[in-house]
């Protein structure tokens, strides 16, 4: 998650809630999920790997199959707890609080690093810095992975920001309501932002079209 604002607080307050309400451990979605676990698995096989906004650690422990290391990071609290949980057997998995932005306080020699989920929130002001910063940690050639979704319908309200970004409402359960950013970056997009700081950059989308991934080297 972000350390902006609502996004932030969104997270904070859905964490307990967060596997459940996306059908974490249903037979469905871990079927759905399967293909992109296999792919995630391969780029980070035999890796020191850091993990961007890894929230409750689900995808954490899927990487742990393969990777030779992670340290996971994640700005709630409560998130980095319960990452720690799922994943406490497991003696090469560091979970840390960290600003995606800052990454301050985050040490380790990566040749990898993956975020799930996450580059749909970042404001797109904020992608260059971010992008530096995430660099900045990794070696060079390191292998880069991110995965999100492709755009799909909506029932609430949306809006876009002054700068662009699309600002959706969600709810959590007991009623909050908060607003936060949902971008849906093309491939364009993403090469644009990755122009001049990544290599070799592969894109795919999954059968089903529900999201995309994007692969590079620093």
């Amino acid at each position: 998650m972000s350390g902006t604002g609502e996004h932030a607080d969104y997270y904070a307050a859905r964490a307990a809630e967060y596997d459940a309400s996306v059908g974490y451990g249903s037979p469905r979605v871990e079927a759905h999920l399967e293909p992109l676990k296999t792919r995630l698995r391969g780029m980070v096989a035999g890796r020191d790997t850091l993990e961007i906004a890894c929230g409750t650690g689900y995808w954490t422990e899927v990487a742990s199959a393969s990777a030779r290391s992670i340290v996971a990071t994640d700005l709630d609290p409560t998130s980095v707890a319960l990452a720690r949980a799922r994943v406490a057997s497991r003696d090469s998995i560091r979970c840390q609080l960290a600003d995606a932005y800052s990454l301050e306080g985050v040490t380790g020699h990566f040749d990898a690093a993956f975020s799930m989920f996450w580059w749909s929130h970042i404001p797109k002001s904020r992608l260059p810095s971010f992008l530096r910063t995430l660099h900045g940690k990794l070696q060079s050639g390191a292998t880069v992975t991110f995965v999100d979704q492709l755009p799909y319908a909506w029932s609430g309200k949306r809006r876009f920001d002054g700068e662009g970004n699309l600002i959706e409402e969600r709810m959590v359960s007991g009623g909050a309501r908060f607003e936060i950013i949902k971008n849906f970056p093309t491939e364009s997009d993403l090469v644009d932002a990755l122009a001049g700081s990544a290599q070799r950059l592969v894109y795919a989308v999954c059968p089903d079209k529900r999201w995309w991934m994007i692969t590079y080297q620093t």
